[in-house]
């Protein structure tokens, strides 16, 4: 039976055990659901619960509403499957196909979600994700398992929800019971019993404490009055020591925060949710804390080690691909990705070291240490420190959780303790099939490398990897471009020397002078393509290039947003520019002293509308006759027009557009 298959008004469902519907938002919930999103990179994420007819949300994100008709929920349609449903089209699929969450604008097409059961064995909801388009593959193995951890946190908080009822049902039993007949002393006995194996068969741990004060009325401690077995496993202590100490004695250097937190809960009764780290075994534990009266309280809490190191290795890897794309050398990329293995596995030292096969060495570069720990900076031989080549040689990481008893290192792991070495990896970075160099994470004590920190550290050396090719790449791209650009220009001083020496007869002049000067302009656009890799060219950059050759330079006003423009734009704006600056040098603005040019340009409904302006100098006139110039300046700068010119007593001018997004192409 499913947890929502009591319909009827006033029937109690599976889910009234818990005390949990229509409450206020908990962080907690909350955690879960925006973990789930981000790990499953999903728009939508929710904890539903089954409630008589309708579905509750408990935590959502991405979803307006608070609760939805059973008849329409996905997760009641496939409730009754006992693990993991994934859905990859849910307009595919005969079970959701005619569901208003489909079928709505704009509805949901991927479905992937756990069954939460409170640890009982009925479906009281689900923690599901939502995408508004298919996933034909679904999820991968790792997402799947992300979403399963999470509902197994669901579910811890759903059966601290019905612990906190129970707890809360039980003191207001034993609180009646002392104003009633003696004969319900059997009965309290009886629940107290019923309490005390519950206590003891939770695997979250629960402890019983309270508070302990200065004379001014200040917490300063607090005293454990019970504590659970499974604390105990949870902190690596025996509970039958914790009791009767305080928590300083249990747990040195404890933080004041925490007691003042404790100390918050007593005073206004507010339960409070916690994540905390105890120095005493540098796990993470996430725990509910609640007042019970006075100046006692109980605990309950679960370790997310686990869970809190996968997000930080998430969030290293997300700001590790930010950061190698910003930086200019391989000892840049090698030194950041150093530094964000180390603080990421919480490691002694971490660094980079490029291998030399037939010396059997390694040249380490300065690596990343912690405060206090010594570098090895420098040239290391393999065979000082054990059997450390062999997996390497065939791309296969090399692990150690202890030197002293690894068999690769056991016979003298002097040289390695010696260095602060308990525990480490050496991660292979590979070069066309050969081992070229290494990562490598060590610890100073002995410690064991789980899969996770591995894989971890696998996808940064593979991060890298990829960061070095492109600076290969990039470098050998910018050699490439400067031995074309030298091909280039000598091409063109052949062309105008090939040129000058046909044209030397010709007696106009000034048609030679103006060919010449557009190979020119042609150059000048080539060396702005090339300062970006012939992939485009500022528009700013080009003009500027082109005028500055040109008389009269000091009286060109040039100004506009950055606009990149593509290698074909950038050359036809280059002679469009040349052929109106030495219009204006000849006959102009720029023909006489006190004209100027104004060059602008601006964007306006995705068009690059540039303004050509000719201040101060004679009167224009519209020429008689229309030259290459003049069919080269109305062809625009895409070669399709869109040029307006205005010829009047103030001076020449022209308008000029283009659709931006063409520019960027062409």
């Amino acid at each position: 039976m499913t947890g929502m298959q009591a319909d009827g008004a006033g029937e109690r469902t599976a889910i009234d055990d818990y005390a949990i519907l229509d409450t206020p938002p908990e962080q907690a919930f909350d955690d879960i659901v925006l973990l789930a999103a981000d790990y499953c990179a999903a728009p939508v994420a929710l904890v539903s619960l089954f409630d008589g007819d309708r579905v509750w949300f408990k935590a959502r994100v991405g979803y307006a509403d608070r609760e939805t008709p059973k008849p329409d929920s996905i997760c009641v349609r496939v409730c009754d499957e006992p693990d993991l449903v994934v859905i990859p089209d849910l307009r595919a699929d005969p079970r959701t196909a005619d569901s208003p969450v489909v079928t709505q604008a704009e509805g949901a097409r991927f479905y992937a979600g756990v069954p939460l059961t409170g640890g009982g064995s009925e479906r009281l909801g689900s923690l599901c994700i939502l995408d508004t388009v298919p996933r034909p593959d679904g999820l991968s193995d790792r997402e799947a398992e992300a979403l399963r951890r999470l509902a197994r946190q669901a579910d811890t908080q759903l059966r601290l929800h019905r612990l906190l009822a129970q707890r809360n049902s039980h003191i207001a039993i034993t609180r009646a019971a002392q104003t009633r007949i003696a004969a319900a002393a059997d009965v309290l006995a009886i629940s107290e019993r019923r309490w005390r194996e519950l206590f003891e068969k939770l695997s979250e741990g629960f402890l019983v404490g309270e508070l302990i004060r200065d004379a001014d009325g200040r917490a300063v401690d607090w005293r454990y009055l019970d504590v659970n077995q499974a604390w105990g496993e949870l902190l690596g202590l025996d509970p039958a020591d914790a009791i009767g100490r305080t928590v300083r004695e249990v747990v040195p250097n404890v933080e004041q925060a925490w007691i003042d937190e404790i100390a918050a809960v007593c005073a206004t009764g507010i339960p409070a949710t916690f994540v905390r780290r105890v120095g005493l075994r540098a796990r993470d534990y996430e725990g509910h804390a609640f007042q019970l009266d006075g100046d006692r309280f109980a605990m309950i809490f679960v370790e997310i080690t686990d869970r809190i190191q996968a997000a930080r290795r998430i969030e290293a890897l997300l700001t590790l691909g930010d950061r190698l794309r910003e930086a200019a050398t391989i000892p840049d990329m090698t030194r950041i990705a150093s530094q964000m293995v180390g603080e990421t596995l919480e490691a002694t030292r971490a660094g980079f070291g490029r291998i030399d096969l037939q010396a059997e060495t390694i040249e380490m570069e300065r690596d990343w240490t912690m405060p206090g720990v010594r570098s090895i900076e420098g040239t290391h031989r393999f065979a000082d420190y054990g059997d450390l080549l062999s997996e390497l040689l065939v791309g296969e990481a090399l692990v150690i959780d202890d030197v002293r008893v690894d068999p690769r290192t056991a016979d003298d792991p002097e040289p390695m303790l010696g260095l602060g070495i308990g525990a480490m990896i050496n991660m292979p970075v590979r070069d066309r099939g050969k081992t070229v160099a290494a990562f490598f994470v060590h610890d100073a004590r002995p410690r064991h490398w789980g899969t996770d920190e591995l894989a971890f550290l696998r996808n940064v050396a593979d991060r890298v990897e990829v960061g070095v090719a492109r600076l290969r790449a990039e470098d050998r791209q910018k050699v490439l471009n400067q031995e074309l650009s030298h091909r280039l220009k000598n091409t063109l001083a052949m062309v105008q020397a090939i040129a000058g020496q046909t044209l030397k007869r010709v007696t106009e002049r000034d048609a030679v002078a103006s060919f010449e000067q557009r190979l020119g302009a042609l150059a000048s656009a080539h060396d702005v393509l090339l300062g970006k890799g012939w992939s485009s060219a500022d528009l700013h950059s080009v003009a500027t290039g082109v005028l500055e050759v040109l008389d009269g330079r000091d009286r060109f006003r040039v100004a506009g947003p950055e606009i990149d423009l593509g290698p074909r734009a950038a050359l036809s704006a280059s002679l469009l520019l040349h052929e109106l600056g030495t219009n204006a040098v000849k006959y102009g603005a720029l023909s006489v002293d006190s004209g100027t040019v104004s060059v602008g340009w601006a964007v306006e409904d995705g068009l690059l509308v540039l303004r050509w302006t000719e201040e101060g100098g004679p009167p224009a006139m519209v020429p008689k006759r229309h030259g290459f110039g003049s069919r080269l300046i109305n062809m625009g700068l895409l070669g399709t027009g869109g040029v307006a010119t205005h010829y009047d007593d103030t001076g020449f001018s022209a308008t000029i557009t283009a659709p931006v997004s063409e520019l960027h192409q062409a």
